[in-house]
């Protein structure tokens, strides 16, 4: 879930910092005060596309820092794909940096990524609704995936998947097999020249690294040389070396010591030095007799390198890229050679498949006919406790249109819409069609009060979904949202009182001008401060006593309702 964001010189935020908490964290203010462009500025971190116009005026970019824990494992997984490790018990850290060029850097636990990443990521961290990012919900392929979440067939689906990617690259690889045999004896002869240059180089793993080793040992063979030469001289070669006056000293402690046996430890420790001494010596003799300037050997060296470095260019950015791809070369050379039979093969396996992928897609479909019957009668069944008791909502099913052949894509055989009537007299019509945006709010929250057991997305952010909301209606969207923070983290951005009652948690978006500035805050509101916020919503333009009096009012009736369902959840 998100636990804390950071906005630097973003809109009119100078600087900005929110901790959110888990369960319903409700954002209220002034109209105009700067709410949504905190959202905006959550969905830079999350990979959405930044305009320079978002950067503070005066400043050279916008920093959106980020912080999310509890993930789950499909986002580590994720972030392993894109070699990121991200241990289960510490804080995943988004940040996104805008200039004012236009352009901008991704970066995932300090890891510099791509702003694609982000979104890969976003969407299995937070789902953003509101009264424009519920038209997603109005999309047909995204109503399949809440309708094959609710009846649990995520990983049917992506076992279908699978068999029809399989699929596709057999039918992929069959039309290769049948193209012209012109066009075969070309692929034939690139790959067997790809093969035949790369095997005759005879190249080893880690052998690159070697030679370059080698060639920078023969470089400075003369420096090498003479650095040898110098340590051997010191140490035993010359007048005075080191071991001539090692072998003086123990002579003479050696005389002592018969006088007195206590420094006999003494002695040990001068004769291993010297043995040690002795023994580099003979080394650096031995390494320097092995060193040589040899013109020929070095050009030998450098001239492997550049052959091995004109296969790396054509060919992979390693010695094993470049065998990796000699072995698909191979691989790929046995495959039209034997063409006819692996033809014969492909045919085989695709007739299987068409038999195995029918009978799949014939379980989906059934299952997904049950769920939405299921599905549409729990959505009516939230729709009249939202107030709209005469709405008709189906879940439609049909046939592909414009798959081919087969009738079957990555997903299966149908095509799934959300239809809705919203008032009586009405027709069915898809749920992008709805002309009262309060009703379409309405819609959503109840197919997410419905979904939020089976939704994995931690963090919902619900967007002013109030709007044309009347306040009969408050208490109601407020514990529909309530419950849904009961499964998942929700922050709401909110104008009704009856909503920011229930919070867990409560922000107060405050505009403010500060000498020729701008500049908007944001705090925590608790105890009196919640009160008169809560009164502020009701209209109080002072701090007159009817308006409190009603505000704690409020509160207290939040208070007792949420105890009433915690216990009645816990009993």
């Amino acid at each position: 879930m998100l636990r804390e964001l950071h906005i630097t010189n973003f809109a009119l935020i100078d600087e900005l910092r929110a901790e959110f908490g888990p369960g319903l964290n409700v954002l209220t203010g002034e109209t105009g005060a700067g709410k949504s462009i905190i959202i905006d500025a959550l969905g830079l971190t999350l990979g959405m596309r930044g305009e320079a116009e978002q950067i503070r005026t005066g400043a050279d970019g916008t920093t959106v820092e980020a912080a999310f824990d509890r993930c789950d494992e499909e986002t580590r997984e994720l972030l392993a794909d894109s070699g990121i490790e991200h241990p289960s018990d510490e804080f995943l850290l988004v940040r996104r940096v805008l200039l004012r060029e236009g352009k901008s850097k991704a970066y995932l636990n300090g890891r510099l990524s791509s702003s694609a990443s982000l979104r890969s990521l976003g969407e299995l961290l937070v789902d953003v609704h509101g009264q424009h990012q519920g038209v997603a919900l109005t999309q047909p392929s995204r109503q399949r995936l809440l309708l094959d979440a609710y009846a649990g067939l995520t990983a049917d689906v992506a076992a279908f998947r699978m068999l029809y990617g399989r699929r596709q690259t057999l039918r992929a690889e069959l039309d290769v097999l049948r193209t012209g045999e012109r066009q075969k004896a070309q692929r034939l002869d690139h790959l067997q020249y790809q093969r035949d240059e790369i095997a005759v180089a005879r190249l080893v793993e880690g052998e690159e690294e070697a030679l370059n080793q080698e060639r920078t040992i023969l470089m400075h063979a003369e420096r090498l040389h003479a650095a040898a030469h110098l340590g051997y001289e010191g140490l035993y070669g010359e007048q005075g070396a080191v071991a001539g006056r090692l072998a003086a000293i123990v002579s003479k402690l050696k005389d002592a010591q018969r006088i007195d046996p206590r420094l006999q430890e003494v002695v040990d420790g001068c004769e291993a030095a010297m043995a040690s001494v002795e023994d580099a010596a003979a080394q650096l003799r031995d390494y320097r007799e092995g060193v040589a300037f040899d013109p020929e050997r070095l050009e030998q060296v450098e001239s492997r390198l550049h052959e091995i470095g004109k296969l790396k260019r054509k060919y992979g950015g390693s010695i094993a890229e470049v065998l990796a791809c000699a072995r698909s070369a191979e691989e790929e050379l046995q495959r039209l050679t034997g063409s006819e039979e692996r033809g014969q093969e492909i045919e085989r396996e695709l007739a299987m498949l068409k038999g195995t992928l029918a009978q799949r897609a014939a379980e989906l479909t059934a299952r997904r006919k049950a769920a939405a019957e299921r599905l549409a009668a729990a959505v009516q069944e939230e729709l009249r406790a939202l107030r709209m008791e005469k709405a008709v909502f189906i879940v439609q099913i049909g046939p592909r249109s414009e798959a081919g052949g087969s009738g079957l894509e990555a997903n299966g055989a149908d095509e799934v819409e959300f239809l809705i009537a919203p008032n009586p007299g009405e027709e069915l019509k898809p749920m992008g069609r709805i002309a009262s945006g309060g009703e379409l709010s309405r819609v959503m929250l109840a197919i997410k009060a419905i979904l939020a057991a089976t939704d994995r997305i931690p963090t919902l952010i619900f967007d002013e979904v109030d709007v044309g909301i009347g306040g009969g209606m408050a208490a109601v969207v407020g514990q529909k949202l309530w419950a849904i923070a009961k499964e998942r983290q929700v922050l709401s951005i909110t104008h009704l009182p009856q909503i920011a009652a229930l919070a867990d948690r409560h922000f107060a978006i405050v505009k403010r001008v500060e000498g020729p500035r701008t500049g908007i805050t944001v705090r925590v509101l608790e105890g009196e401060e919640r009160v008169c916020e809560i009164a502020r919503m009701l209209g109080a333009r002072e701090r007159s006593g009817t308006p409190l009096h009603h505000a704690r009012e409020i509160l207290e009736t939040a208070r007792q309702w949420k105890a009433a369902m915690t216990s009645g959840a816990s009993a």
